[in-house]
């Protein structure tokens, strides 16, 4: 029997307030697109427009969010998820309101440019698969000798300017060690990258061990 009869009590208000969102909760760290995508297929989910994982600071929350074309298909697709699950781990699925998006604007120099913060479904990008989030990296490192550390990757300008932007910081936050977004020409750019940066150290002939990076898709 369907456990959530609250949901039946609930539609009427959800309806009214015209909800076209859920959000999956629990979600293993390691699931991707391909597995939520998978997921709807699966469950025979309707109306389902787009599906995005949550991130903070572009680190995957364990949420993700499932956008419906319509209030109608709510209801039967909350129903559908009552009992799903990803990567044999149970999930929770509940009604929504819409996410915000994780970045902004700030000046500097007299000029505007983009703040990643990476929080929120996509980590508040709109290129998908196409960016990647590299950690480890020294704390005051300039974004310019990331892109000249990565010279033998393919990189498209991430704010317009940049090929590399860092990902900052809440304020009044130090760190040892800083993060950076690039967007490589291409998604099997981006892999490529991902799998040859991935664990290595950050100039060990210089500082040893010190700097084990880390390198992630953002989807």
């Amino acid at each position: 029997m369907f456990k959530s009869t609250a949901i039946r009590r609930m539609l009427p208000r959800l309806v009214d307030e015209g909800r076209t969102h859920i959000q999956l909760r629990e979600l293993p760290r390691s699931a991707l697109l391909t597995d939520l995508r998978r997921l709807c297929i699966r469950d025979q989910l309707l109306g389902v427009t787009d599906v995005a994982i949550d991130y903070h600071r572009f680190l995957p929350t364990g949420r993700a969010y499932l956008t419906l074309a319509d209030t109608k298909h709510l209801y039967k697709n909350l129903q559908a998820l009552d009992k799903a699950s990803v990567g044999s781990l149970p999930i929770r699925a509940l009604s929504a309101p819409p996410p915000r998006s994780g970045h902004g604007q700030v000046g500097r120099t007299g000029t505007q440019r983009k703040i990643f913060s990476g929080n929120g479904p996509h980590g508040g990008i709109s290129s998908r698969m196409k960016h990647v989030v590299i950690w480890g990296l020294p704390g005051k490192i300039s974004e310019e000798a990331v892109e000249n550390y990565l010279r033998d990757f393919r990189l498209d300008n991430v704010d317009g300017k940049n090929g590399a932007v860092k990902v900052e910081l809440a304020t009044n936050t130090f760190s040892l060690y800083s993060r950076h977004l690039v967007r490589p020409t291409s998604t099997a750019e981006a892999h490529r990258l991902v799998r040859q940066l991935h664990m290595t150290y950050y100039e060990p002939e210089h500082w040893g061990r010190r700097y084990q990076l880390r390198a992630r898709v953002v989807y």
